[in-house]
C-alpha cells in the first residue's frame, strides 16, 4: 500500500520559563533519522521544494513563522498542510512532489530518513508523473 503524507502533533511542555517541544525517533517520527537540515533566511513568499524524492521520507516542522505545503502523487491526488507550530509536524512519503511557500520569517527544520544522495531526487516535474 503507497503511503500518504500525514500531519502530526508532537509533544509539548510549558512552563514560566518557556516552552519545550520535543520528537523522538520512530516513535514521533515513522523512520530512523540519518540527516537533519533547516532552512532559515528564506525571503517573504518565496518558494522552496519542486521536487520529489525516490524513496527518501522526511517529516518538516515550521519552528517559526508559517510553511504552506502542497504535496502531489503521481496520480495528481493533492495534499495541503499549513505549519504553523513548532508542536506541528507533515510527513512526506517518498514520491510526492513538493512546494513550500515561506511566510512570517519562517524556519524549517526537516528530518530525512536518508543520508544527501542525488540520485534520490526527481528534479523535473515531466520526469515525476
Amino acid at each position: 500500500m503507497r503511503k500518504k503524507p500525514e500531519c502530526y502533533e508532537f509533544s509539548i511542555r510549558m512552563d514560566q520559563r518557556g516552552r519545550l517541544n520535543f520528537l523522538e525517533e520512530l516513535k514521533d517520527v515513522p523512520f530512523e533519522v540519518k540527516r537533519v537540515y533547516w532552512l532559515t533566511g528564506v525571503p517573504e513568499q518565496q518558494v522552496r521544494g519542486g521536487h520529489a524524492h525516490k524513496t527518501g521520507e522526511q517529516v518538516i516542522v515550521c519552528i517559526q513563522g508559517l510553511v504552506e505545503v502542497v504535496l502531489e502523487d503521481t496520480a495528481g491526488e493533492l495534499f495541503t498542510c499549513t505549519l504553523s507550530s513548532p508542536d506541528q509536524g507533515l510527513y512526506i512519503p517518498p514520491m510526492w512532489w513538493g512546494k513550500m511557500l515561506f511566510k512570517e520569517k519562517a524556519i524549517l527544520l526537516g528530518l530525512a530518513s536518508d543520508e544527501f544522495s542525488e540520485e534520490d531526487y526527481i528534479r523535473q516535474k515531466a520526469d515525476f508523473k
